[in-house]
């Protein structure tokens, strides 16, 4: 039965797992841009039009790439296109125009702008001067002359959610993102998504990614892509999970993933006429933890009415293995076993956490006949990506409260925690408070 739970958020100063085996494809990143904020130079201040050489008697276009100095000279110019008679005299001319210095952070900087030209007459010239991004940490695209886009290093495989093989059909999220100057990908930006569980399982593949970063002239600068991640429904069919609409991914416990414990559990669930879940029973586990979990994860799953007429009565094998955890959970419980915090301190945080997704959550079947109010406080690290990892009960009026609260919390994403505009990644206690279904379906009174 579902019910109502109340949810509080505190930053305390003290501080998913599918199958073996997976289907996924990631379509080639492709460069996508969104315009640059501000103008990185401004137009000349003098302008000497070249004169047309003697052999130019049509009409003509072209383009050059001006470098200029930090004092406003020009550096350089390249002849990017245009008719072959125009490159000598374009070169020379550009070069003697002067730009006002661009100042960043109160210091000029080089800048870079494109400059057009149309000719189509013996002194009919036109210039036209676009600024290029050259700030730090501006976006650049594709199409800018002298750009060497980057070069994956590192790519880890993608990890399968347990929804896409459960419910036998394909997921997939769009992602729009930046390889940052030092390589790594940053500026996440959700386009599209099938699930939520497709958002996580992208997130935390395109999170762990390396490149050599895109650059101008040797020097590293930040590139803009979007890409498709689709995650493959296996063919293979699970009976236990036939007709399923809903599936919650149980959480790996905390206390088996410190000791580098595996493991696996069964669980017996009966189903509603309406396709839910009521009632759960631990067949065989081969830790009570991992029976615990999946409890608490079937509790949250919904079948359509047809499928739970058929089969009302089910059993279901989860295995719990760390090739299908997520990269980050797996990052954070290293650093548990190393002794490693990361930081519960609010100090210098740009904005309070905000919560962007959270799961639904089933009261505990095990207790509904003692319709009982519980609380429980949880653990988690909000990662640089928003994600909720390595959740872990603190304390539990009831082990159940204690299961329910990590299978929720485990759902949860977060608007990416920043510091001084940096990602940040945030260690979290949060309270909950579960009341009874009764109380929760109670009518109020006046």
């Amino acid at each position: 039965m579902k019910k109502s739970i109340l949810v509080a958020l505190a930053v305390v100063l003290t501080g998913i797992l599918g199958f073996a085996g997976t289907s996924a494809s990631a379509a080639e990143p492709k460069p996508m841009y969104f315009g640059v904020p501000g103008s990185a130079t401004k137009a000349a201040k003098v302008i000497e039009s070249p004169l047309p050489p003697p052999t130019a008697k049509k009409e003509a276009r072209g383009d050059v790439v001006v470098w200029i100095k930090e004092d406003g000279t020009v550096g350089e110019v390249e002849f990017v296109k245009g008719p072959e008679e125009w490159r000598k005299a374009l070169i020379e001319t550009v070069g003697k125009w002067r730009f006002e210095p661009v100042v960043f952070e109160g210091k000029p900087i080089a800048a870079r702008a494109a400059v057009s030209f149309q000719h189509s007459g013996p002194k009919a010239v036109w210039f036209n001067v676009d600024a290029l991004p050259n700030f730090p940490g501006e976006i650049h695209v594709e199409d800018e002359h002298g750009l060497e886009k980057p070069l994956i290093e590192q790519d880890p495989d993608l990890i399968l959610p347990l929804a896409a093989r459960a419910l036998g059909r394909s997921i997939e999220a769009v992602l729009r993102y930046v390889v940052e100057e030092d390589g790594t990908t940053g500026r996440f930006e959700i386009l599209a998504a099938t699930s939520e569980g497709a958002v996580r399982a992208a997130l935390d593949l395109v999170a762990q990614r390396q490149y050599q970063p895109a650059k101008i002239r040797e020097r590293a600068v930040a590139y803009q892509y979007s890409q498709q991640l689709v995650f493959h429904g296996l063919d293979e069919a699970i009976a236990a999970l036939k007709g399923a609409i809903e599936i919650v991914e149980p959480v790996f416990p905390y206390e088996r993933a410190l000791a580098q414990e595996e493991g696996f559990a069964i669980v017996r669930f009966k189903l509603d006429p309406r396709g839910g879940v009521i009632s759960t029973e631990v067949v065989e586990a081969s830790h009570p933890d991992f029976g615990g979990a999946l409890v608490a994860a079937v509790e949250g799953w919904t079948f359509s009415p047809a499928s739970a007429a058929e089969q009302e009565v089910r059993e279901y094998r989860h295995e719990f293995a760390f090739v299908n955890t997520p990269y980050a959970s797996r990052r954070f419980m290293d650093m548990a076993r190393e002794k490693k915090e990361v930081s519960a301190s609010s100090a210098g945080l740009d904005a309070k956490p905000k919560m962007v997704a959270r799961p639904g959550l089933t009261y505990p079947t095990a207790l509904n006949s003692e319709n009982v109010a519980g609380v429980a406080r949880v653990e988690f690290v909000i990662d640089r990506v928003g994600l909720a990892q390595v959740p872990r009960v603190l304390e539990a009026s009831r082990p159940e409260f204690g299961w329910a609260a990590v299978t929720l919390v485990n759902g949860m994403r977060f608007k990416p925690v920043t510091r001084s505009g940096k990602p940040a990644e945030l260690r979290v206690i949060m309270p909950l408070k579960f009341d009874p279904p009764k109380a929760a379906e109670a009518p109020a009174k006046p």
